[in-house]
């Protein structure tokens, strides 16, 4: 079985996934580099340990050490090839802000630059992670970036990124209630990914702000939000 361990580094989740061997899902902002190498070796892990860097999606706040980490591991990274485009531009590009604090946000966080890297791995819909010594598999959740993915797991846990978050604040407050994230390049795409994730998982959802949240917290706050299509 794998094991899903949250790091927190200080804007978003990342998290080490160990099953016979471990991968990094998501890298944090730049200079988060020490605090996952330090929530690494808490769970008995190396950086050069990795067999994988895989990303639920391509922004400053997931891929800040990517390039820096997957140096030091000597480890393939993989992501989408839907967000492509961003990892080309090195930066957050446009963001569309979802409510009023999501569009003041957008306007700070746009085209914030980060250090990036080709994909070793397309990490396309449907791809088995055994190989890297995981018992889970890509799904392809797109709406908060078109590259979004989830990582999720036989046991029925996942990690799904930006789709939704946890509370509000960042996932300061609340962390465990579904909440919309700050940004969704296609909203009713991605509640159709939310509608996708509910249905290939049964168990806690990991998320890139805040969490993890229950399926069953999820299922409920998607029931409620029917009209976001």
């Amino acid at each position: 079985m794998s094991v899903i361990h949250p790091l927190r580094p200080r804007y978003s989740n990342a998290y080490l996934v160990v099953g016979d061997r471990p991968i990094l899902v998501d890298t944090g902002s730049r200079g988060d580099a020490a605090k996952i190498v330090a929530g690494c070796a808490a769970a008995g892990v190396k950086i050069r340990d990795l067999a994988l860097i895989l990303h639920t999606h391509v922004h400053s706040d997931h891929f800040g050490n990517t390039v820096d980490l997957a140096a030091e591991a000597g480890c393939p990274v993989a992501y989408h090839p839907g967000d492509q485009p961003i990892a080309i531009r090195g930066d957050n590009g446009p963001l569309r802000g979802v409510g009023l604090r999501g569009r003041i946000l957008a306007r700070l966080l746009a085209h914030l630059p980060f250090r990036t890297c080709a994909a070793d791995i397309d990490a396309e819909d449907g791809v088995r992670l055994d190989e890297f010594g995981i018992a889970g598999s890509v799904l392809h959740t797109p709406g908060h970036t078109p590259g979004s993915i989830s990582v999720v797991l036989d046991s029925g846990e996942a990690i799904i990124g930006d789709v939704i978050m946890g509370g509000w604040a960042g996932g300061a407050i609340r962390p465990t209630k579904p909440n919309f994230h700050y940004f969704a390049d296609d909203l009713p795409t991605a509640m159709a990914s939310v509608d996708c994730i509910l249905a290939a998982t049964s168990s806690r959802l990991f998320v890139g702000h805040g969490g993890p949240i229950a399926h069953e917290a999820v299922k409920r706050w998607r029931a409620s939000n029917g009209r976001r299509r």
